[in-house]
């Protein structure tokens, strides 16, 4: 049954979100923390993993989940789950588009959605900020102002931006220094 709820729920995240796997953050967090398949911070190393290993987000989340609740052939069916939707639409569309790719009606289409994934990825940059920066567990208990933001968070992010926006370097050594200094910090 496990098999079968997995790929309804990843084959709803990949129909109904549009541009990708952090497009799909918001749908994905708000599925798995009802269904009890992972915590917020668990969400944000998942974020943290699945971006930082080959392949696409959504997939690699996809897949996590699904091994997680249910082996080799949950993460395959959630694999599944996840790409089809996307797989079909694209066939359907590539078939009809040439037609009326110069439609003012179909280009105004495509006008709203690039805005409406644009919404849904900052939807998720903020979920991450506040799980990631922003304590507030720690904040209701003790009420003091330091303990709300993690001030070790926030230093990495500002020396890994400044070093992104001074070297421009590939992404890669940016990923591997953060992990080091995850793994030595905390």
């Amino acid at each position: 049954m496990i098999v079968a709820r997995l790929f309804y729920e990843f084959f709803k995240i990949g129909l109904f979100t549009y541009g990708g796997g952090l497009a799909m953050l918001p749908l994905l967090r708000e599925r798995a923390t009802s269904f009890g398949w992972f915590t917020e911070e668990q969400f944000t190393d998942m974020i943290a993993i699945s971006q930082s290993t080959p392949g696409p987000i959504a997939i690699n989340m996809a897949t996590f989940v699904g091994y997680d609740r249910g082996g080799i052939l949950g993460a395959v069916i959630s694999s599944i789950g996840v790409i089809l939707p996307g797989f079909i639409i694209i066939l359907i569309i590539s078939k009809f588009l040439q037609h009326f790719n110069e439609n003012p009606i179909v280009k105004a289409i495509f006008i709203g959605l690039r805005a409406t994934v644009v919404g849904l990825i900052l939807t998720a940059i903020v979920n991450i900020a506040l799980i990631s920066i922003v304590n507030l567990k720690l904040f209701t208990k003790t009420q003091i102002v330091s303990d709300l933001f993690d001030i070790k968070s926030i230093i990495l992010f500002a020396v890994t931006m400044f070093a992104v926006i001074k070297y421009k370097k590939h992404p890669i050594y940016y990923i591997v220094f953060a992990g080091i200094v995850g793994i030595i910090i905390w």
